[in-house]
């Protein structure tokens, strides 16, 4: 057997956990958005009504995408393809990086050198590695649409567009795996591309030219600056376009020419780019665990914070633009009050779901700063903290208090944001908009004591309980009442126990409950992990 197709198996068995769950993953969300979207704009007199909506508010096309005619598949494209870009691009990016730079970093790489591995046949394993896996995403993908009712073609395009687009990415994250000597840098540097092509997607769908039926979208030309733009273009379930994913593959294939060549002007382990040198004293912020503990995460938590703002700046355009809508669309009305579970007005019950969507991207923040926990244990670097005259309890704790501090200000910006993007439709949503927003703050110590929890428990599986725990967050809590889903299943979702608008007379008592449940798992969580022992990844 070559070495190649050893390093080949190695690879599959280090990941035969992690891939099967973001295929699963993708395939899930395909399958639960494509039954919600059946479910709740299911003739094509509302989706047109949603359409000509988006159409005249580039902020609504800028977060959906263009549309290409009200037909269900399109639509559904519309409403979830650039996000899917999103989540393969993160897949890819992280794969790359894991099997690449990771390993450098750990010592591993150094150990399969010392055989008769070279680097070139890490590469290529690596790249292996990656098509099967975006193979497998593309191909249940397509399957899940295909089973909820969407044609054939179209369906094989979306999978098409997300394997493709995937590849792309993962060019990327091997690029920047060269170019740092760090994964987090590597990583950090991979998901800032991802946001950034985002962005510029976002930024040609919001330019786009709208047709004189007002149900077709042609973007700007910044669409074709981004891998996710033209996996967007393939337009799965209309014209089913395979070229667009070409583009995607050549960057790919360019991008690991490069690394492969750039692999030969390095020294294992090294990067293209030195660490920056420390100062030669430590800031006088550094003399105590909490700010040892926001200084390792302030950049993860300042880039969830500005997702979080810009999300809140974007329920201005969209409550303006659908203010003048809901009383002129009965339909539209009846899908948005689906949507929530408030009893106020339409408009107020879309506020209440965007400030809930607002609070999941806050409970992603502090979802991370639990796994911190486990990431630094892991690298025993915990291990030369608690060296010091830090105790373990209080080591633990300024993680805790800095994740619910900053989600606290990342709540209270968003709230005052949004607030204030409302003020010019209605002065009393400020409050209102304010008080809902701090109001996600006990849902948000719920999800991150748990994660704490099963870190004290069973640390090995802390970081995947966290994203398990996000995923099953957002299906239930975003689309558990678009599915139908029973009312205890949707009840696992903390955010369902939230006060929801109007604010005036909103049930507080879940807001108890999730502070009740956040204060136990905590000091169980602190209880526990001063008992046990400290657990390394070796």
């Amino acid at each position: 057997m070559s070495t190649t197709a050893v390093l080949l198996r190695f690879r599959l068995r280090r990941d035969r956990v992690l891939m099967p769950v973001w295929i699963v993953v993708m395939a899930f969300s395909v399958l639960f958005v494509a039954a919600a979207l059946a479910s709740t704009y299911n003739t094509e007199a509302l989706r047109t009504s949603v359409i000509r909506l988006a159409a005249v508010d580039p902020t609504l096309l800028a977060l959906r995408g263009d549309a290409d005619g009200p037909s269900a598949g399109s639509f559904f494209v519309m409403e979830i393809g650039a996000y899917l870009g999103i989540l393969v691009g993160f897949m890819n990016t992280f794969l790359a990086v894991r099997h690449t730079r990771a390993d450098e970093q750990a010592g591993r790489a150094e150990l399969v050198l010392a055989t008769r591995a070279s680097r070139r046949s890490m590469t290529v394993s690596t790249l292996t590695l990656a098509v099967i896996a975006n193979i497998l995403v593309g191909l249940f993908a397509a399957l899940a649409a295909m089973s909820t009712g969407y044609d054939v073609p179209g369906s094989f395009t979306l999978g098409w567009e997300l394997a493709t687009t995937g590849l792309a990415f993962f060019g990327i994250g091997m690029l920047f795996a060269q170019i740092f000597s760090t994964s987090r840098a590597a990583n950090g540097w991979g998901s800032a591309a991802i946001g950034a092509f985002w962005i510029i997607a976002a930024a040609g769908n919001a330019a786009g030219t709208v047709s004189a039926d007002g149900l077709h979208v042609t973007p700007g030309a910044a669409i074709w600056f981004s891998p996710i733009g033209w996996g967007l273009r393939t337009l799965p379930y209309t014209q089913n376009l395979w070229w667009p994913g070409l583009l995607s593959l050549a960057l790919g294939a360019v991008l690991i020419v490069v690394t492969l060549l750039l692999q030969g002007a390095r020294d294992t382990g090294a990067g293209l780019v030195a660490p920056r040198l420390g100062r030669r004293t430590a800031s006088p912020a550094l003399r105590g665990p909490i700010g040892l503990a926001w200084r390792l995460q302030r950049g993860s938590i300042i880039g969830w914070g500005i997702g979080a703002v810009l999300g809140a700046a974007a329920i201005g355009g969209l409550g303006k633009t659908l203010n003048d809508s809901i009383s002129k669309n009965k339909d539209l009305s009846k899908a948005i009050e689906e949507m929530g579970t408030g009893h106020g007005t339409v408009f107020e019950v879309f506020i209440g779901v965007m400030i809930a969507l607002i609070g999941l991207v806050v409970a992603g923040a502090a979802i991370q700063t639990a796994m911190r926990l486990r990431q630094e244990e892991a690298a025993t670097t915990a291990e030369t903290v608690l060296a010091t005259p830090v105790s373990r309890l209080r080591w633990y704790l300024s993680y805790v208090v800095v994740g619910l501090v900053a989600s606290l200000v990342i709540l209270l910006l968003s709230g005052l944001v949004a607030g204030g993007e409302l003020a010019n439709i209605d002065s009393g949503l400020v409050g209102q908009t304010i008080l809902l927003s701090l109001a996600q703050l006990p849902a948000v110590a719920v999800y991150m004591a748990i994660t704490a929890l099963v870190f004290a428990l069973v640390p090995r599986l802390t970081i995947a309980a966290g994203w398990v725990l996000f995923g099953i967050g957002v299906v239930l809590g975003e689309f558990g009442s678009l599915l139908n889903l029973p009312d205890w299943v949707r009840q696992i979702a903390p955010t369902a126990h939230t006060a929801v608008p109007p604010m005036a007379s909103a049930d507080w008592s879940g807001t108890w409950w999730l502070v009740a449940v956040a204060v136990v798992a905590f000091v169980l969580a602190g209880v526990v992990f001063t008992k046990r022992g400290l657990v390394s990844n070796g």
